[in-house]
């Protein structure tokens, strides 16, 4: 049998490698591209494609190293600013992604990409000013981008006279000469601008739009998704959760803030930050990664876990898996190791644990939780309104409506198996209500001391990663209560989804005074391009 020859030159071996990394096959092709920079340490393109590489398997800080070394070798490529920006974002060191950003935009004023990534890390600092104008730079150099402009309207309201308003309907003018995914990126920017400007029922048309469009290419398993969330109750009943109480790692630092997107966890996780002795850590992926630790994934399907053999997991393995979410949390988070002054709580607000909040009361029996809510009606119809990385059931009425519904009744029985005072709600609209009260109560039930600066929440400087940037920098608003609603007839799908309990009854007004697509609660990221 005749064998391919090995490869003997630099420029072989980055063949080799840019084969396989064309496969889908990044662990193999690294040592091609090692091979190759062995060859002709020299050439910054071998250290671009290990860093390229380095970057995919989420090995960020390989890949920095990589970056320097080829942009010392190539000091004007735009491309590997842009790669050593793209990494640093990635590990939220944002200021200095910002000025790898900036550097990238020096050399080639056009780098669309740059100015729009640049936009996301000032918008998660705060700085509004600066963001809006790295968004509008990107439109500038790149105009036919829709994400540059939903990244903006998302950001900040525009006004009818706006050039980038005119440069937007533009674009939707020619939306069809579009791939679908920018179709959908067009339309939801749109709709947001014109929500902004009062014209809700144009804006509603548009949403309905992007939303159909991007579900097309949405992978979603309906059935799976709420088989899981009517089955978890018959695992973890209230008499196995008596008896495996108390297991788990003792630690009482972690606070998970849980519930729907745009409910108002990312302004209850503001809250807490503004107080001295708790870390913010934001949208966490530590649990799930320490859960396919503990359990393992089911052998048939690689893409699940395997749910049953939760009945097995036991005290050794549950207090190990608790420890292992910590250990993972400290390795990401060096601000909340043992001994770091003054946090002894930290927030892991990844809304869709509160999938998990049995698992994690099992694993962590000493940590809160905090059920952020909103109004059913309200919740779904600000998920409607946007583009988010995780959400596979948002854009079609009837699956939110129905998703919804099974958290719903999910959450009802976290709520009944576990101790007293382990769990609270907190409801957007209370909260916005009543400041004081429910922060006291927030507060009291985590353990801590009463702290004026959680009622300055907007004053606090802290990374905040997610669309809700804006608005937890602003003292809270009620407009962001009640929003504007469509007609009942267009909204029939969801309100039957809903079903009568979470449903408004028919005498229920069905519009309010606030735009559509405005809130003060929390969603995820403005995007990037990497």
């Amino acid at each position: 049998m005749k064998h391919d020859p090995q490869p003997a030159t630099a420029s072989e071996w980055l063949a080799e490698g840019d084969a396989s990394a064309a496969r889908g096959e990044l662990e193999a092709a690294l040592p091609c591209f090692e091979a190759a920079r062995a060859l002709d340490p020299a050439n910054a393109i071998f250290h671009e494609r290990l860093a390229a590489t380095l970057a995919a398997l989420n090995r960020f800080s390989e890949a920095i190293a990589h970056y320097h070394e080829a942009i010392a070798l190539d000091p004007r490529n735009t491309d590997l600013h842009h790669g050593l920006g793209w990494c640093l974002e990635l590990m939220h060191r944002l200021e200095q992604a910002i000025d790898a950003y900036r550097e990238a935009v020096r050399l080639n004023p056009k780098a669309d990409g740059s100015y729009n990534n640049m936009g996301n890390c000032l918008q998660a600092l705060g700085r509004f000013d600066e963001s809006h104008e790295a968004y509008r730079r990107a439109i500038e150099a790149a105009p036919q981008v829709p994400l540059y402009y939903r990244n903006l309207v998302q950001s900040r309201r525009l006004t009818v006279d706006d050039p980038v308003f005119a440069a937007l309907e533009q674009l939707v003018g020619v939306a069809a000469s579009l791939t679908p995914a920018n179709q959908a990126e067009i339309h939801f920017a749109y709709g947001q601008a014109l929500s902004d400007v009062g014209r809700n029922d144009a804006s509603f048309d548009h949403f309905l739009k992007g939303n159909a469009l991007h579900r097309a290419g949405v992978r979603y398993d309906e059935a799976a998704s709420l088989g899981l969330f009517a089955h978890l109750p018959e695992l973890l009943t209230s008499e196995v959760m008596a008896a495996k109480r108390g297991l788990g790692d003792p630690s009482a630092t972690p606070i998970f803030i849980v519930g729907m997107p745009r409910s108002g966890s990312t302004l209850i996780e503001q809250i807490l930050a503004s107080h001295p002795h708790v870390f913010g850590a934001g949208e966490r992926t530590e649990f799930g990664e320490a859960l396919v630790n503990c359990i393992g994934r089911d052998s048939d399907d690689p893409l699940r876990i395997d749910i049953e053999a939760l009945q097995g997991v036991g005290a050794a393995q549950l207090r190990a898996f608790g420890a292992d979410y910590l250990r993972r949390i400290h390795t990401s988070l060096p601000e909340i190791r043992s001994g770091a002054p003054g946090y002894t709580r930290f927030t892991d607000k990844y809304p869709f644990n509160f999938i998990n909040v049995g698992l994690i009361h099992l694993a962590l029996p000493n940590a809160r939780f905090i059920h952020s809510s909103r109004s059913p009606l309200q919740s779904c119809l600000s998920i409607f309104s946007r583009i988010f990385h995780d959400v596979p059931f948002s854009y079609d009425l009837g699956e939110l409506g129905r998703y919804y519904r099974a958290y719903d009744a999910l959450m009802a029985h976290w709520q009944r198996v576990l101790p007293e005072g382990t769990m609270i709600e907190v409801k957007y609209e209370e909260l916005v209500n009543d400041l004081e009260g429910n922060v006291r109560r927030l507060l009291a039930n985590c353990g801590l001391d009463w702290d004026e600066r959680c009622l300055s929440f907007h004053q606090t400087t802290r990374q905040v990663n997610t669309a809700s940037a804006a608005q937890v920098r602003r003292p809270l608003y009620k407009t962001s209560v009640r929003r504007w609603q469509p007609e009942r007839a267009l909204l029939q799908p969801l309100l039957e989804a809903l079903g009568p309990e979470l449903a408004p009854a028919e005498g229920v007004s069905m519009h309010g005074h606030a735009p559509l697509a405005e809130a003060g609660a929390a969603a995820t990221g403005t995007e990037r391009k990497s």
